[in-house]
């Protein structure tokens, strides 16, 4: 008798309010991630939940989770590890994944098959894929940055560092047909982004490259901006203040999010510092999506 395939997996349960940093710290230590909070009840903690082929670095795992932990202030989460035999995972977050309207903006997975709302615009993403499906408090902020930015004129050059799928980098294509430069330290999350950005019909707009923030040159050659979303984390938010506002035009916006409530004046300091000052923020919950110009 053939003994069956296994895989393995990690998984803990942490507040909501840090999943998405938690998820963020731990995504190059296995193959696929996810995060989410129990069905049915909001105040419950949210599950994080590691997959991959081969054999965990265990204490790799642990020390991510405790120094995300000591980052945020909480107590670590007890981590537990186990094999399970192979799924279709793409499919079951396919099948979970329920659509997302923002403003102007609906997003989906490919399974949606109804007509649009009217008056919206469509933003095809498939959950399980990459980071960013839209479900995050951090991604409903950004794209209520943008419509609240589209409501006052016209982009015609945007950047989305940190883009992911690329939800914000096709919502600015689409909302404006602007020319979009989106870039990734994850080059798996590059890829994604080129492919949503072909079934979206918008691939002839954007151009995706694989980028530790502006190290690569053509990041920085694509500019002037005259938006940029930088969807990321307080701390490298912070530090790339500099190069984010040389690459800005005159009369650009920047959508600062992945923050939580008590990080805002951490990030916003660094922005006004280099000129910049606080247009609009944009509260989800726990999360702050800022507004600076």
């Amino acid at each position: 008798m053939t003994e069956p395939v296994l895989c393995y997996n990690f998984q803990f349960e942490v507040d909501g309010a840090y999943a998405e940093a938690f998820a963020e710290a731990l995504y190059d230590y296995c193959d696929a991630l996810s995060h989410f909070e129990r069905p049915g009840d909001p105040t419950a903690p949210w599950r994080i939940e590691g997959f991959a082929g081969a054999y965990f670095d265990k204490g790799a795992v642990e020390t991510a989770v405790s120094i995300m932990a000591s980052a945020v202030g909480i107590e670590s989460p007890v981590v537990t590890f186990g094999t399970y035999e192979p799924k279709d995972w793409v499919g079951e977050n396919l099948r979970s994944f329920k659509p997302i309207s923002v403003g102007r903006f609906f997003v989906h997975g490919s399974h949606w098959e109804e007509d649009l709302p009217v008056a919206k615009l469509g933003l095809q993403v498939d959950a399980g894929l990459a980071f960013g499906s839209g479900e995050h408090q951090t991604t409903k902020g950004c794209l209520a940055a943008i419509d609240w930015v589209a409501k006052r004129g016209p982009r015609y050059n945007a950047l989305d560092m940190g883009c992911g799928s690329g939800i914000l980098g096709m919502a600015c294509a689409k909302t404006w047909r602007s020319t979009v430069m989106m870039a990734d330290i994850d080059a798996a999350s590059v890829r994604v982004a080129q492919e949503n950005a072909k079934i979206n019909q918008i691939a002839d707009l954007v151009t995706a490259i694989h980028s530790n923030g502006f190290q690569d040159k053509r990041v920085r050659e694509a500019g002037y901006y005259d938006i940029i979303c930088a969807n990321i984390l307080a701390r490298p938010l912070r530090a790339m203040a500099h190069e984010l506002t040389s690459t800005l035009s005159e009369g650009g916006v920047v959508i600062l999010s992945g923050l939580l409530s008590h990080q805002e004046q951490f990030v916003l300091s660094a922005y006004r510092e280099v000129g910049l000052s606080l247009i609009k923020r944009f509260k989800v919950e726990n999360w702050t999506t800022l507004l600076v110009g």
